[in-house]
Order: C-alpha cells, then sequence, then structure tokens
C-alpha cells in the first residue's frame, strides 16, 4: 500500500533529534491512515484509529515541549511565535478529540489530511526557520541523515483541522 505520507529527505531539518520525531509524526500519521482505510468507509472511524489519534495528540504534546527546549537553548527570537503556532495545533487537536468522543464529529480522511498538511507546512516553514537560524548563530548541522525517503512531492499550504 502507497504511504499517506511520504517522507522527503529534502524536508529535514538537520537537527537529528527534532527529525527523528518528525518521522515518527509522519509514521503515525500512516499507520492512523492505514486504520481508517481498514474501516472501509471514507469515515471509516475505528477505536484503533481513535487511539492512534490519541498517541498522535501526545507525541505532538511532546515534540512541541522538546522543540521549544531547543529553541529555548538556542536563544530563538521566534519561540514566541512558534509557541502560538503550537498552542493552536494543540487547541484544535483537543478539540477534535473532544467532538469525535461527544459523537458529535467523526474523524474522516479529510481530517486526517489536513493533519498531515498541517506538519508538512510546519516542517517546511516554521521548523526550517528555526533550523536556518541554528545554522547562522550556532553551526548546528547533524552529519547524521536518515538513508531513505520518499521523492513525492506535496502541495502545502495552511490547512485548519476544522
Amino acid at each position: 500500500m502507497k504511504p499517506f505520507l511520504r517522507w522527503r529527505d529534502d524536508w529535514l531539518l538537520g537537527l537529528d533529534e527534532l527529525d527523528a520525531q518528525h518521522l515518527a509524526l509522519a509514521e503515525l500519521l500512516n499507520s492512523i491512515h492505514d486504520s481508517l482505510s481498514a474501516g472501509g468507509t471514507e469515515s471509516g472511524f475505528s477505536s484503533d484509529a481513535y487511539r492512534r489519534l490519541l498517541d498522535l495528540a501526545e507525541m505532538t504534546r511532546e515534540h512541541f515541549r522538546d522543540e521549544e527546549h531547543v529553541m529555548r537553548d538556542q536563544g530563538y527570537p521566534g519561540l514566541g511565535d512558534h509557541h502560538r503556532e503550537h498552542a493552536l495545533l494543540l487547541a484544535e487537536l483537543q478539540d477534535l478529540i473532544r467532538h469525535i468522543e461527544e459523537g458529535t464529529r467523526e474523524f474522516t480522511m479529510q481530517t486526517l489530511t489536513a493533519l498531515k498538511h498541517w506538519q508538512i507546512d510546519h516542517v517546511l516553514n516554521s521548523d526550517r526557520e528555526f533550523a536556518d537560524y541554528c545554522r547562522r548563530h550556532t553551526g548546528a548541522e547533524s552529519a547524521a541523515r536518515p538513508a531513505s525517503a520518499s521523492r513525492q512531492i506535496s502541495s502545502v499550504s495552511h490547512h485548519s483541522i476544522h
């Protein structure tokens, strides 16, 4: 089966810990996609997909915390804006989860696609700005790169998960 989100080497930031976390988040999005697809319908919600969505929210929260810690350590001047972007996504994720739990919203492929585009956009724009800052101000650049990533090109723009 073709992955829902194919990671590209040119999305790597050169910050090993953050790159590894971005790859793990992409893998989890693919896992959620597989669970939704197994439901057999566009809104094929399953308890497995829901559990993985909860895992995504927790992994995202931990990643954002780690990313902001690195930004603080590096004296990144854009930390405040980056933190607000993180807070907005986490609030949207919590809102989505609450509505799913209340039965007032289904977890659909459209929602998952918005999450995918948000991740790509965030890495390519906001996180890339931070990585560029690190290279300019501290020379932070990782030598190690994951061995494989896809060459699929995706269209990226800001997406809300609502």
